[in-house]
């Protein structure tokens, strides 16, 4: 490669990057949101359904307001475990989308390197 052509290379930013940075937000959003629907149903479901003595749990008939209120907090916590994996998931791929720059960054050094060797040894030699 010419230095040129090292030198355009440089100057380019990498899409990688960006899309690094769109997923690093994503995925705090979804964990974000995730947190807040962990925190609601802590205040809102746990405290009714604890509120209740554990023989007042265990003899709940069915159709009670007590039994309505566990299975609430039980398909809640169904759908938010696969979105908190989504959340973290997301993340984990801009990491793998800032590593893949990272290397291309370090391909372009190298390049880069054995560019510019031939004519550092040269001056080295006329010294």
């Amino acid at each position: 490669m010419s230095n040129e052509e090292l030198r355009a290379q440089a100057q380019r930013t990498a899409p990688q990057i960006k899309i690094a940075g769109g997923l690093w937000v994503v995925g705090m959003m979804i964990i974000m949101a995730i947190v807040i629907v962990w925190v609601v149903m802590a205040v809102a479901f746990a405290s009714d359904y604890y509120a209740f003595s554990k023989a007042a749990r265990d003899a709940a008939q069915p159709g009670s307001a007590l039994l309505a209120t566990l299975a609430n907090f039980q398909t809640t916590k169904a759908w938010v475990l696969p979105l908190e994996v989504l959340g973290l998931a997301t993340f984990l791929l801009g990491f793998g989308f800032a590593f893949a720059n990272i290397l291309k960054n370090v391909h372009l050094r190298g390049n880069t390197m054995a560019a510019v060797l031939p004519i550092l040894k040269g001056r080295k030699t006329q010294a």
